[in-house]
């Protein structure tokens, strides 16, 4: 991806403090079937360009659910199979988080 493929650069620029956290899960779904999830990544980003790349990049499903059972009123993201690594680098290497603001948390 390109450093400006994303629209929110301006308002990343005003964010130079990163007062979030942003924690990637991985939840069991039955004995070999698995899920990532992604809390925290802050409203300013588009997400449905976000989830959309990493759709296409991870060649998996997956969607936004504004609110969750398991996490509350926050905004999160579900994909299909074990992708926290790739998410990880992807959120450092776009610049939206730093790696101490990114918490992977496993099964």
């Amino acid at each position: 991806m390109t450093d400006n493929q994303f629209d929110n650069q301006n308002e990343f620029d005003e964010m130079a403090n990163f007062n979030f956290v942003i924690h990637i899960h991985l939840k069991k779904r039955s004995a070999r079937k698995t899920q990532t999830i992604i809390v925290g990544i802050p409203d300013e980003f588009d997400l449905n360009k976000i989830i959309r790349f990493w759709k296409k990049q991870f060649n998996c499903t997956g969607g936004i659910i504004s609110k969750d059972e398991d996490y509350g009123d926050q905004v999160t993201i579900r994909l299909t199979g074990d992708n926290r690594q790739q998410i990880a680098k992807f959120l450092v290497e776009e610049g939206i988080a730093l790696q101490d603001n990114i918490k992977v948390h496993g099964i």
